[in-house]
């Protein structure tokens, strides 16, 4: 998987970067078998003199050749906005691949059950 982390006005120590590419990574586990992999994480400070208040915003986009998430949140804190943002997209890459384990699931059986019957089928 590859992992992009941009930022624009906002500054995170080397820390906070490890920490959010630790995070990304582990939705490999649910992608391992999806290749090629990227996963952009973009983190935004929308606060400016015109707007009222700190705003933060979270940007996270994951394609791959079958799949594309794209996940937004918005804080006063950054990380506060990441740590929310991460588990949606786990959440929601988690989803994705319990489906599509239930469809190869279903798929199986039926072609079992169709082969078995198919032995038995009369011979013109």
């Amino acid at each position: 998987m590859q992992i992009n982390v941009s930022t624009r006005d906002v500054i995170i120590t080397t820390k906070q970067k490890r920490y959010i590419e630790k995070k990304i990574a582990r939705l490999d586990k649910y992608l391992k078998h999806e290749k090629p992999v990227t996963a952009s994480v973009q983190l935004i400070d929308d606060s400016g003199p015109n707007k009222s208040g700190v705003t933060q915003t979270v940007k996270i986009d994951v394609t791959s050749p079958h799949y594309t998430l794209h996940v937004e949140e918005k804080k006063n804190n950054v990380m506060k906005a990441f740590a929310r943002a991460i588990s949606s997209a786990e959440r929601q890459v988690r989803d994705q691949h319990k489906k599509e384990i239930q469809k190869s699931r279903r798929g199986g059986r039926l072609d079992k059950v169709f082969g078995i019957l198919g032995r038995f089928r009369r011979r013109k």
